[in-house]
């Protein structure tokens, strides 16, 4: 497929990569989208209908997805809200009676775009994005609203339908936000099957379901990460499982990790141990655990700073610069300052703390290295 139709496969490889993080990764936010959406009018909210009953009237799981809804729309004032829905009882359809509610509860009309003609949650995307592309030439961002337990299926519907309306009509994808999804929780069910996802994905892809296919054989892990380590350092490696037709995925969270203490210096052999479908791998990995120096936490004080652990760049620098002052202590071999100085650089260590200018792992990590060093010094 990559050789004869290398856009198309673009395409689908996207498409399972995403269901990938979507199934496994994807937080599902409750009762409003989460903060860090598009604060502008390019970005769009899609609501997903719900049956009505034989009278046309709306039940509580559509009332409780509209006013999830309303409550992203009354946090984002500026995005469009999507509502699609199109099965007819009592000659109403789910998407006109969406679009009511939310005028009646105050949203502007202006915002509020209606798909009424779709009679489930694929022809919802295939016609949601027919609208979107065709009218909206603003809109560049969409995120999910649905019952939460309809979160997975619908996000991997509409990803992957907004990926081929992009290529049929020959725009720029529409990119789809799924960290800014919003469910109403029902109590009573929380998650869908799998064969309901993919007899959508064959719907969507326009092809027949296939019978007796072989699954995908695990080959084997491979590991990526670090292989040395300082005292009271996180451990930080990947496992990716490959399979024999070439697909690899991580499985870091589906993996047990054994054998590795951060507390303990000297080598040691991990034990990394992943089941799947009847098949277990166990692959050991040796690493070492060092002491700390001074110029191993300069390292790691950047480490620090590139993994996001502080709050801004002024906290790594005034770190930075009092260790590069410690370095010149511990060179020219002036104990009494050296020791004066760790037992400063603990106090500077407490002030980013109490402001919260630093994340707990970062202190404590650097913390245990400073006192290991005074205790080296006496």
């Amino acid at each position: 497929m990559e050789e004869e139709f290398p856009e198309d496969y673009k395409i689908w490889n996207s498409v399972i990569e995403q269901w990938d993080w979507i199934e496994n990764e994807m937080e599902e936010n409750l009762n409003v989208a989460p903060d860090g959406l598009p604060e502008d009018d390019t970005h769009v909210f899609v609501v997903l209908g719900f049956a009505l009953d034989s009278n046309g009237e709306m039940e509580d799981e559509l009332i409780g997805r509209l006013e999830v809804a309303l409550n992203s729309a009354e946090k984002y004032p500026n995005a469009y809200v999507l509502v699609t829905g199109g099965v007819e009882k009592n000659g109403w359809t789910e998407g006109d009676r969406m679009h009511d509610w939310l005028v009646d509860h105050g949203l502007s009309e202006d915002r509020i775009i209606v798909e009424n003609e779709s009679s489930n949650t694929v022809e919802n995307a295939s016609n949601s994005f027919e609208i979107l592309y065709n009218q909206y030439d603003d809109i560049d961002s969409f995120s999910m609203i649905t019952s939460q337990y309809h979160l997975k299926r619908s996000s991997i519907f509409y990803y992957t339908m907004s990926q081929l309306k992009a290529k049929e009509l020959e725009k720029s994808p529409i990119e789809f936000l799924g960290e800014g999804n919003a469910g109403w929780y029902r109590e009573d069910k929380i998650e869908e099957p799998l064969s309901l996802k993919i007899r959508g994905m064959y719907q969507i892809a326009g092809v027949e379901q296939s019978k007796d296919l072989p699954i995908s054989q695990l080959e084997e892990l491979k590991i990526e990460g670090g292989l040395e380590y300082i005292l009271h350092e996180k451990l930080n490696i990947n496992v990716y499982a490959r399979y024999d037709n070439g697909y690899q995925r991580d499985v870091t969270e589906l993996s047990e990790i054994t054998g590795f203490d951060s507390t303990i210096i000297g080598d040691q052999e991990l034990t990394i141990h992943y089941e799947e479908n009847g098949k277990t791998i166990d692959k050991n990995i040796n690493v070492s655990v060092e002491a700390p120096s001074l110029d191993s936490m300069q390292q790691q004080v950047k480490n620090l700073q590139d993994e996001g652990e502080f709050a801004d760049d002024n906290v790594a620098r005034s770190l930075e610069v009092h260790l590069t002052a410690l370095k010149r202590y511990e060179e020219t071999e002036q104990r009494e300052k050296l020791l004066k100085h760790l037992n400063g650089f603990q106090n500077l260590l407490e002030y980013h703390r109490d402001k919260e200018l630093i994340t707990d792992y970062a202190y404590d990590f650097l913390m245990r290295n400073t006192e290991y060093l005074l205790e080296e010094l006496w």
